[in-house]
C-alpha cells in the first residue's frame, strides 16, 4: 500500500526562489496546455496529452528557455495534472454530478471544467519523479538545487514513488510517497455505531463521547484581527504580504489542531472495533444553511468519514455506512417506535410506546450499529424507514475471513 509522509523543508533564501521558480514553470505548463486544448476544441480538433507535451518540449528551448532553470518534472507532470482534470470534467459530465453554479462562469465553460492556475490563488506546488530526487535522513536531493534540509526523517520504509513540494502559511513541505508492504491484520473487536453532531463530535453506542474542540471558534477572535488588519493595508504592499502570512499561519494552526484531535478520535476507533456503523450525512447539504456552515465545517464531518474509511481497511475492521434518511434519531432502538414529531431542539426524549427515557445522541448511534449489523447479514432490523439504504459500493474494509463482533454476537463473514 501507499503512504505518505509530509515533512516541513528548513529553505535557504537560494532554495525558496528555486522553488518559486518550479512552482511558476509548473503553472505555466499547465496554463499554456488548457490554452492550446481550447484552441484546438474551438477549430473541432481533438489532441491527446501527449502530442501537447511533445510540442511543448519542441519549443521551450527557444520560447521558454527559463525552464532548464529547474527540474523538468516541473512542467512534464503539469500535462498529466490536466489530463486527470479533464477526465474528471468528462466523468462528472456523463454521470450528471457535476457541482451546481451559483452564477455562470466568465470563460462560458461548465461546472467542473478546469481552470487557469493563478499566481495569487492557487497554491504553490510542484511534483518531483522517483528517480530525480533522494532522501538521506533530514536531507532531501533535488536536482539542479542540491541538498535541502528536512525538519525530521522519512518515517516509512519501503520504495519510494514521488515527492511534491508544496508552499502553506510561509513554510515549504515535501510529501514523500512511498510503496510500503502490509498485510492486513485480522481485527478481534466489537461493533459500534458512531453518531456525528455539533454539541458532541462523536457519539459511540458504548457510551463513549469524543468532544467537539472548535478550533475555528476558539481562534475566531485572532483570525478577525488578522483579517481587520489585512483590509486596512494597501493591497501588495509590504506590510499587507507581512499580514497576509501571519493571517495564512493562524488559519494553518487551525487546520493542524483539527486534524490532530480528528486522527486521535479515527484511530481510537478503528483500532479498536472491528465493525464501524457511520451515517452518510449530507455535509454538502448541510453547509447550505447560513446558521450552521461554520460549525459544521469546525467539526469536519466528511473528514471523520475519510479518515474511518481509510483507517478501518488498515487495521483490518470494516465501515458500514447507513443511508442519510434512516431515521436513527426518532427511533427507540428497544421496541422500535418512531417518533415522527422529533426537532432538532429536542435532546432528550420519551418513547410513549415503552416508555425508556432516551439520550437523542446515544439513540441514534446505538440504531446506526444495529442497521450497520442489519446491512451486513442481511436479518431483519426492529424499524425500517423504507428509504434506499447505503450498501455495496458505500462501504470499505477487508470483509474476507472471519471477524468476530463480540458486543453483538454476531459473526460476520
Amino acid at each position: 500500500m501507499n503512504r505518505s509522509h509530509v515533512i516541513r523543508l528548513n529553505t535557504t533564501p537560494e532554495q525558496d526562489i528555486y522553488f518559486r521558480k518550479a512552482c511558476g514553470v509548473a503553472r505555466h505548463a499547465y496554463n499554456w496546455a488548457l490554452a492550446r486544448w481550447k484552441e484546438a476544441r474551438a477549430e473541432g480538433k481533438r489532441v491527446k496529452m501527449k502530442d501537447l507535451k511533445a510540442e511543448y518540449n519542441k519549443i521551450k528551448g527557444e520560447q521558454f528557455p527559463w525552464c532548464y532553470e529547474v527540474t523538468k518534472c516541473a512542467p512534464e507532470q503539469a500535462f498529466a495534472d490536466l489530463g486527470q482534470a479533464l477526465a474528471n470534467y468528462w466523468r462528472m459530465k456523463k454521470e450528471g454530478t457535476q457541482p451546481k453554479l451559483k452564477h455562470p462562469r466568465t470563460d462560458g465553460e461548465g461546472a467542473g471544467f478546469p481552470h487557469f492556475k493563478s499566481k495569487k490563488r492557487d497554491r504553490l506546488s510542484f511534483y518531483l519523479a522517483n528517480d530525480k530526487f533522494s532522501v538521506d535522513g533530514h536531507t532531501l536531493h533535488v536536482p539542479k538545487l542540491g541538498d535541502v534540509n528536512m525538519t525530521e526523517e522519512l518515517r516509512f520504509q519501503g520504495t519510494i514513488m514521488s515527492a511534491t513540494i508544496s508552499y502553506r502559511a510561509g513554510w515549504w513541505f515535501v510529501s514523500i510517497a512511498v510503496e510500503v508492504e502490509h498485510e492486513t491484520p485480522t481485527h478481534h473487536g466489537g461493533s459500534v455505531g458512531i453518531d456525528l453532531g455539533i454539541k458532541t463530535l462523536a457519539t459511540c453506542s458504548d457510551g463513549e463521547k469524543f468532544e467537539n474542540q472548535k478550533h475555528y471558534r476558539r481562534n475566531l477572535g485572532r483570525i478577525q484581527g488578522l483579517s481587520k488588519g489585512l483590509s486596512r493595508k494597501v493591497e501588495g504592499s509590504q506590510n499587507w504580504w507581512k499580514n497576509a502570512k501571519k493571517l495564512a499561519k493562524a488559519h494553518y494552526r487551525v487546520a493542524c489542531q483539527r486534524q490532530d484531535s480528528l486522527h486521535k478520535m479515527t484511530t481510537k476507533v478503528a483500532r479498536t472495533y472491528a465493525l464501524v456503523g457511520l451515517e452518510d450525512l449530507n455535509t454538502k447539504g448541510m453547509l447550505a444553511n447560513h446558521c450552521l456552515a461554520q460549525v459544521v465545517s469546525d467539526a469536519s464531518f466528511f473528514e471523520v468519514k475519510r479518515q474511518l474509511l481509510y483507517k478501518s481497511e488498515q487495521y483490518g475492521g470494516f465501515v458500514q455506512l447507513v443511508d442519510r434518511w434512516f431515521p436513527s434519531s426518532k427511533t427507540c432502538h428497544v421496541c422500535g417506535w418512531v417518533k415522527e414529531d422529533l426537532t432538532l431542539a429536542d435532546r432528550v426524549w420519551v418513547c410513549e410506546q415503552c416508555g425508556i427515557v432516551h439520550d437523542r445522541d446515544l439513540n441514534a448511534a446505538i440504531i446506526v450499529e444495529t442497521e450497520a449489523l442489519r446491512l451486513i447479514t442481511h436479518v431483519p432490523v426492529v424499524a425500517s424507514s423504507g428509504h434506499k439504504f447505503a450498501c455495496g459500493a458505500e462501504r470499505s474494509g477487508p470483509f474476507e475471513g472471519e471477524t468476530v463482533c463480540c458486543e453483538a454476537g454476531t459473526t460476520v463473514l
